[in-house]
Order: C-alpha cells, then structure tokens, then sequence
C-alpha cells in the first residue's frame, strides 16, 4: 500500500513540476529541449485542432485503386525522456490499394508510425506576448510498418511535412514526405510521399 502511495506522489509532483513551467507548443522551436528545468510544451492555443481528426486521400475519383486515411489525435503532458513534457499528435491510418489492406494501424494494434509536435513558425506566426493567429504547417516523424517482417529497405523513415488549407470551406492538408531513397534509388515507402487530403466529417 505504501508504495502505491509514494507512486501517486510522484507522479502528481512530476506533473505539477511541469504544468508550472508551461511554454506554448508553438514556442518550443525557441527553446533548448534539454534546458533545466523541467517545461512543458503545452498546446495552450488550441493550435494542434485544426490537425485534429480524419482526412481521406484516394487516387481518382471512381473506382479508386489507392486509398489512404488518417486519423491525427493529441496526446497530453507526455514525458520526453526526463528533458521535458509536450502535447503531441498520434495517428492511427489505414492504406488500402486495389481494394486490398496494406496497413490498418488502427486494428492491427501497431505502434504509432506518424507522430509529432513540431510546428513550423510562419508568417502570422506571433509570440506569448500577443495572439496565435495562424501556424498552418507541422512536422512530424514518419515511416511505415513492416510487412512480412521485409521492409523496403532496413529501417525506413523520415519527415512529414503537413500544410493545413481551407479553400471554400473545404479542410485539406497538403502532405509531402521527405526521404532518402533506397540502394535501388527508389522511394522506400509504399504509402505515396504526396497526396492532398481531405477532412471527413
């Protein structure tokens, strides 16, 4: 019983380290990660709700032989090794081609491949100091299952770039993956690298 006590202690002082040392998620490009003490980036602004939900992409517009979706969540207050804490972005998506299941992260329980907390400042990009206005792009790490226990090629991985756009009231995000290929000089991902999504309601 005593040491379910002395869990609990710690675990409310680390959170309550943290929460008093709150730094916006859109600032934490201007901080040291490794800075003492303890902060947490925190997405007091709301900016990770326009990321937040399911978006679809498919190759034509009949029959479509690719089809990807995503679903971007936040995660709250999660410990980044001793260093700090920050709100992040998970996601859980299914890719499908010829009607075929590629990946399905959603059921199949597999770690989350995409995932991140790094806002790109743009320019109505604004400080503490006064209003978050607009920070429309993110950067997030990627990289894909393994099929079969054969990846493409070892240990694939690399960045997403995510643009978010309203165009007439249309959602979209525009997504590019930035890679190196492989021995072969081909993309190592079976997924495409760029595609523009569209948010589901």
């Amino acid at each position: 019983m005593k040491t379910i006590y002395k869990i609990i202690i710690v675990l409310i002082t680390s959170i309550g380290y943290a929460q008093d040392n709150i730094v916006p998620i859109e600032e934490k490009y201007l901080h040291d990660p490794f800075e003492q003490p303890k902060v947490y980036y925190k997405d007091v602004n709301g900016v990770f709700n326009k990321f937040i939900g399911t978006w679809r992409w498919q190759n034509t517009a009949i029959n479509p032989t690719k089809v990807f979706e995503i679903t971007f969540y936040k995660v709250e207050n999660r410990d980044r090794g001793g260093s700090s804490f920050s709100d992040y972005l998970k996601s859980s998506f299914i890719y499908s081609v010829n009607g075929a299941t590629v990946y399905d992260t959603s059921i199949d329980g597999i770690e989350s491949w995409i995932s991140g907390s790094w806002l790109i400042p743009n320019s109505s990009y604004t400080t503490s100091n006064g209003l978050v206005i607009n920070n429309t792009k993110m950067e997030l790490s990627y990289s894909e299952p393994i099929i079969d226990g054969r990846p493409l090629r070892k240990n694939p991985d690399g960045t997403l770039q995510l643009e978010y756009q309203n165009v007439n009231g249309e959602e979209r995000l525009v997504w590019n993956v930035e890679c190196f290929l492989d021995e072969n000089g081909n993309i190592p991902f079976r997924i495409p690298i760029t595609m523009t999504l569209i948010k589901q309601p």
